[in-house]
């Protein structure tokens, strides 16, 4: 190979290095691994260490872990256990770390002598992005924490941790909507016919009649009571002394009183029957035949037209 051939191929290496350390990693927030059982004599600081592993590797599988400060305020923000089985305990878990993704993993040791891994990746809107998967390896005499770090470098690799996109995907445009036609604007209704109001003259005629027979009436009754009052007052024993009239006896007296009474009533009816059937008889005799005057009120845009019509 010629050393221009090499140098070309070392340029592309390196162009392609470059691009693919440069590339965004998407961004991992994982729950502390549970270990379930272990090996006897698996001490506080092997876990330690075995939670400090699982980070590294999860990082070398491709993954953005959440900073020291971020992931421990994330944790204690949670304040729940259970992610094993529900998702949205790892929805709120990235959503408090503001990662893209939460991840669970459990260790188990068997007692037919096999470490099994379980996995999965929930998003921060509750998609799963990677469904669980399970890695199971036997142990055989290799040392437990070899063998852990085994099956979840395997894990991480069937829940295609590095290939996680590092931003959520565009959601396409829905294509089964219905096509809406415009709606179209509604004719006006037709206008209103007018609204004609007239005056006959049949209320001045009717008022008329009424006050004619009204006052007839009342003037008849005066008259008669005016009578019976006069008769009643006539007969009474009477005195005249000078010019006053002075009852004969006490029964007298009173049938005095009670026809001057009966008289007065009955003259002031007559009277006023007179009057009324008077006024009733010019209403009645000056009403009009036919219209005298109308109200038309046309319905117009925005409001109506008042006309006036007739003899004023």
């Amino acid at each position: 190979m010629s050393s221009r051939l090499r140098w070309l191929l070392c340029l592309v290496l390196g162009v392609s290095a470059v691009s693919s350390a440069q590339a965004p990693k998407a961004t991992v927030m994982p729950f502390p691994l549970e270990l379930k059982r272990t090996v006897s004599g698996f001490s506080k600081e092997d876990r330690d260490a075995t939670q400090r592993e699982y980070l590294r590797l999860l990082r070398l599988a491709g993954g953005q872990v959440p900073d020291f400060a971020r992931y421990d305020l994330a944790l204690k923000e949670l304040k729940r256990q259970d992610c094993e089985r529900e998702d949205e305990c790892l929805t709120q878990l990235a959503q408090k770390a503001e990662a893209l993704y939460a991840l669970y993993v459990s260790v188990d040791y068997t007692i037919e002598g096999a470490v099994i891994a379980v996995g999965r990746v929930v998003r921060d809107d509750g998609k799963v992005a990677s469904p669980t998967q399970t890695v199971k390896v036997a142990k055989g005499r290799d040392a437990f924490k070899d063998v852990v770090k085994n099956v979840l470098t395997q894990l991480f690799v069937q829940l295609k941790i590095g290939e996680l996109p590092a931003t959520r995907p565009v959601e396409p445009a829905r294509t089964d909507v219905p096509k809406v036609d415009p709606v179209k604007p509604l004719d006006p209704p037709p206008p209103a016919p007018p609204i004609i109001v007239e005056d006959t003259g049949a209320g001045q005629r009717s008022a008329g009649k009424a006050l004619v027979y009204v006052g007839g009436g009342v003037a008849i009754v005066g008259a008669i009571v005016a009578g019976v009052g006069g008769g009643i007052g006539g007969s009474a024993g009477t005195t005249r002394i000078g010019d006053v009239v002075v009852a004969a006896d006490d029964t007298a007296e009173r049938n005095l009183v009670t026809g001057r009474t009966l008289a007065t009533v009955g003259i002031i009816g007559l009277g006023a029957g007179a009057v009324a059937a008077a006024v009733g008889a010019v209403l009645w005799g000056t009403a009009p035949a036919a219209p005298v005057s109308s109200v038309t009120v046309a319905p117009v845009k925005d409001g109506a037209v008042v006309q006036f019509g007739g003899t004023f």
